[in-house]
């Protein structure tokens, strides 16, 4: 038998109801062993540290093209006044193409709010559809991964 990756998802209480499905039916899938927190992630990170001392590193999704994310580095300690860990970005260098392509060469499940032009998730209050992706009858948005242009990634987040 596997041994359930023990996972930890930080959430806003304003979180959408299509990403908190997400979550849990990835959970389901890949048999995790999920712990929600709603907050933020350096309080989470905390509380991990806490619960399961052992742990030395973290796994994110982090991409250089985040916020804040642009002097990172594959593995980055977490900065001053956060807990000892090694945050570990695996996909820290790829760009938006590469993550779709990925994404849909290996048919990795994804929030469904990218198929109606979602391009960053946020909360219910700082995330709209990516107005890049209007579909020309001016009511529909195409699915995210028909956006050309990166630097329009985040054009749906207030």
């Amino acid at each position: 038998d596997r041994v359930p990756i023990s996972t930890k998802a930080v959430v806003s209480t304003q979180s959408t109801g299509e990403l908190n499905n997400f979550i849990e039916q990835s959970a389901a899938l890949y048999r995790l062993n999920l712990v929600r927190k709603v907050g933020k992630i350096k309080d989470a990170l905390f509380e991990l540290k806490e619960a399961m001392p052992h742990i030395s590193a973290v796994l994110m999704g982090t991409r250089s093209t985040d916020p804040y994310s642009a002097a990172l580095r594959t593995f980055t300690p977490c900065d001053s006044g956060w807990p000892e860990l090694m945050r570990v970005s695996p996909i820290l260098t790829w760009s938006y193409a590469e993550v779709w392509r990925f994404i849909q060469e290996l048919n990795v499940p994804y929030c469904s709010l990218y198929d109606v032009g979602y391009t960053s998730l946020g909360n219910v209050n700082n995330t709209r559809p990516n107005p890049a992706l209007l579909a020309e009858d001016g009511i529909s948005y195409k699915p995210a991964h028909f956006l050309t242009d990166s630097t329009l990634e985040r054009a749906g987040r207030r």
